[in-house]
């Protein structure tokens, strides 16, 4: 197995934690590297995901851990000068061989009376990781993975947890089709495909009785993204659902699935294997945010 790395970009901690074999009875031993730039820190802290259930056989006086499950809470309370450099290790029991999955919960202490500076950590990697996909190759998503997308869309914030939307999601190629076909007539370009080739689409529509159904479908939409990047899956936010579930040939749609009530279209999300490598992120603008202190 490689190294798993978290780099968090922000003035904290660079976690990195790499297998380091086996011990004679049989305990698997990691190796957490800790770089700290930007202060003093006198405690630090991270928690690690694994592919299966762990238990704690050792680790060094100057560590705490704590094993619920699949995650372990690791904490250092030692100090780290600024640009330090400190490894330590910890032996671990598992069924079989324990697989890092994920870093998370990175936080370090600036000074001895202070608390602590939480930093996120993969929600911000796969926050700046996302991409607009405009280029996909024909491959089928498997369900497993399309139901993991669609499940983080349900678990959305919504006005007041009336939770106004619903999602459909197109896998029949027959269908994807048409809808892409009614979204480029509407688009003005009929003979082209506003779904870029993608196999798969997620259409996102809300009760329009609700009034906050329009800010309800658009977390759902952004749910679904930032999942489908976790999971290394192209997606993009293609328009004009609106237009589409307004047309006699949408509500004739939604009637053969069954679906009954004042439904506007919020977008649809359409994913698939991306057929290409992905562009790096434009700059961020300068007057993005503005502080009141």
């Amino acid at each position: 197995m490689s190294d798993f790395n978290m780099n968090t970009c922000e003035e904290c901690l660079d976690v990195t934690v790499r297998p380091d074999g086996v011990d004679d009875s049989g305990n698997y031993k990691f190796v957490c590297k800790l770089e700290h730039t930007g202060h003093q820190s006198y405690e630090q802290s991270f928690g690690i995901y694994f592919s299966t259930h762990i238990s704690v056989v050792e680790a060094p006086g100057d560590i705490e851990t704590e094993a619920n499950g699949n995650h372990l809470l690791v904490k250092r309370m030692n100090q780290m000068n600024d640009n330090g450099l400190v490894e330590v290790w910890i032996k671990l029991s598992a069924d079989t061989q324990p697989e890092v999955t994920g870093i998370t919960d990175i936080t370090c202490i600036p000074d001895e009376n202070a608390q602590p500076t939480p930093v996120l950590g993969p929600v911000a990697k796969t926050i700046r990781a996302r991409r607009s996909t405009r280029k996909y190759k024909p491959d089928a998503l498997p369900k497993t993975v399309i139901d993991q997308i669609v499940q983080a869309g349900t678990y959305a914030a919504s006005g007041m947890n009336r939770q106004s939307s619903i999602i459909i999601a197109v896998t029949d190629k027959k269908t994807r089709d048409k809808l892409s076909a009614m979204n480029a007539k509407i688009m003005g370009e009929p003979d082209s495909d506003p779904f870029y080739g993608a196999p798969a689409v997620l259409i996102v529509l809300a009760n329009k009785d609700m009034p906050t159904y329009i800010y309800d479908g658009s977390l759902v939409m952004g749910n679904m993204m930032l999942a489908a990047e976790e999971l290394r899956i192209g997606s993009c936010w293609v328009h004009r659902a609106k237009e589409e579930f307004e047309s006699e040939e949408g509500k004739n749609i939604l009637k053969s699935l069954g679906i009954e009530g004042n439904y506007e279209g919020i977008g649809h999300l359409i994913l698939g294997y991306v057929d290409g490598e992905k562009e790096p992120a434009a700059p961020r603008k300068d007057d993005y945010v503005y502080y009141v202190e």
